[in-house]
């Protein structure tokens, strides 16, 4: 039997006999059962990269819940209907704003929904591969200076402790820079087996092997791949992928936040159908939407 307490199942499931099993090895982060009802509940997990944009309009256009803004009411909307849990990726600046500039006026409303909605440090900006080659020093200030951006603005419990970095590169020192700031966990590119790749200098072995659907923890840090960028296919082509990996503990998914935007060069005007038709597919298979972070020990 395997079980998983840190799920929105947990609630069937005594988390100190949890942490029995798991320091038994019996315990699985991946698998998960409904103690209740005993079937089996896979996991998905959803994250959104290059986050920064909405937080300028919020701040730029004060309003009585941030909710309201059409990219969260968006992800509102969603979780409502398939319980998803969202996490946003974030720049720290962009043309003409910083987070430093970002209100704190929604800080409670912030920690009241960081249950489903959650943020964490992706890139200083956007650039092209921006860690690739960075030490240690320039790797922990730009993740500190977000961090403490969240923590100002939102709160300690919407600050996620895992991520996934811009491009998905990092040097050795900028891998320890990242697991000293509390990071326990990074999604990345692995590509498929026609077009295998790799992320964070990992070797091509355990690059293959996180290809496959494995979580693999290297040190203080867990490993997994992001199985599709839905901004890439349209749906029927992410529906078709999905299919070939249901029979899977994990799927996880992501989208880039620009692609929301009407006058984006590249917008999608099915940006939130797109994401309806990913979230209903997982759900009707046995899925139910996790924050990575809940599926590491």
């Amino acid at each position: 039997m395997t079980i998983c307490w840190r799920t929105a199942h947990a609630r069937y499931f005594c988390p100190a006999f949890a942490r029995c099993l798991a320091n038994a090895g019996l315990l699985c982060y991946n698998k998960i059962r409904n103690w209740k009802g005993g079937g089996l509940i896979k996991s998905f997990c959803f994250t959104v990269d290059d986050n920064i944009r909405f937080l300028k309009e919020l701040t730029e256009t004060r309003s009585g819940s941030m909710l309201e803004h059409p990219y969260l009411a968006m992800y509102r909307r969603l979780h409502q209907e398939f319980g998803l849990k969202v996490q946003l990726n974030l720049f720290y600046r962009m043309e003409g704003f910083e987070l430093s500039q970002v209100s704190e006026a929604y800080a409670e409303e912030w920690r009241e929904n960081a249950d489903w909605l959650r943020l964490s440090f992706h890139s200083d900006r956007e650039n092209v591969s921006p860690y690739e080659h960075a030490g240690y020093r320039e790797v922990d200030g730009d993740c500190k200076r977000v961090h403490d951006s969240i923590l100002r603005f939102a709160g300690s419990d919407a600050l996620a402790d895992t991520t996934t970095i811009h491009y998905c590169l990092l040097t050795e020192q900028g891998l320890a820079a990242m697991a000293d700031n509390g990071v326990r966990g990074l999604l990345g590119l692995f590509g498929n087996d026609n077009r295998p790749r790799t992320s964070y200098g990992l070797g091509d072995g355990d690059a293959e092997r996180i290809r496959g659907g494995e979580l693999l923890k290297i040190g203080n840090i867990s490993f997994a791949s992001i199985d599709i960028v839905l901004n890439s296919f349209k749906t029927e082509a992410i529906l078709k992928q999905l299919a070939g990996m249901s029979e899977r503990d994990c799927i996880r998914v992501m989208i880039h936040e620009q692609y929301f935007y009407e006058d984006y060069c590249l917008y999608q005007p099915d940006f939130e159908e797109k994401l309806r038709a990913t979230f209903s597919f997982l759900c009707e298979h046995g899925y139910r939407s996790s924050f990575f972070g809940d599926l590491i020990s």
